[in-house]
C-alpha cells in the first residue's frame, strides 16, 4: 500500500506554503500591533487549510480508496506546522510578541488530538482489508 500519494504530496506543498505565509503575516501583524487582526488571520488560515485538505483528501479517496479517515493528512500537517514554526523561531523571524512556548503548547494540544485521531484510525482499520473498506470490496 502506498503511504504517500500525489494528492497528499500536493496538500503538503500547499500546506507548507500557506503556513509560511501565515507565520509571516502573524509576525508582521504583531509587530505593527494590530492584535485584533490576529484572530482574523487565524480564522482565514484555518478555513483555507480545511478546504485545501478537504479537496485533496477527497481526490485522494477517489483515486485510492484507503480507509484511513484522513489520518495521513492530519499527521503530515502536524509535522509540517510544528517544523515550520520551530524553524521560524530558530531563524529569529518571530515578532517580539511571539513566544516559543506557544508553539510547544500548540504541539502538545494538537499532538493529543493526533493521538486520539490515531486511535480512531486504528479502530476503523478493523473494518478494512489492506486499507480498503470491507463493504467496498464485497458489494
Amino acid at each position: 500500500m502506498k503511504i504517500i500519494t500525489i494528492n497528499q504530496l500536493k496538500f503538503a506543498v500547499g500546506f507548507a506554503i500557506l503556513t509560511i505565509l501565515f507565520r509571516y503575516g502573524l509576525s508582521n501583524i504583531l509587530n505593527i500591533e494590530y492584535f485584533v487582526y490576529v484572530w482574523l488571520l487565524a480564522i482565514l488560515y484555518f478555513t483555507t487549510l480545511f478546504i485545501v485538505g478537504w479537496v485533496f483528501g477527497k481526490k485522494d479517496y477517489l483515486s485510492f480508496p484507503f480507509y484511513d479517515v484522513g489520518f495521513r493528512f492530519h499527521l503530515s500537517s502536524y509535522i509540517l506546522y510544528i517544523t515550520i514554526s520551530e524553524l521560524w523561531f530558530l531563524f529569529e523571524m518571530q515578532s517580539r510578541y511571539e513566544n516559543i512556548k506557544t508553539v510547544h503548547l500548540t504541539a502538545l494540544i494538537w499532538g493529543i488530538f493526533l493521538v486520539i485521531h490515531f486511535f480512531f484510525f486504528l479502530y476503523t482499520r478493523k473494518n478494512a482489508i489492506k486499507g480498503i473498506n470491507k463493504s467496498d470490496i464485497f458489494e
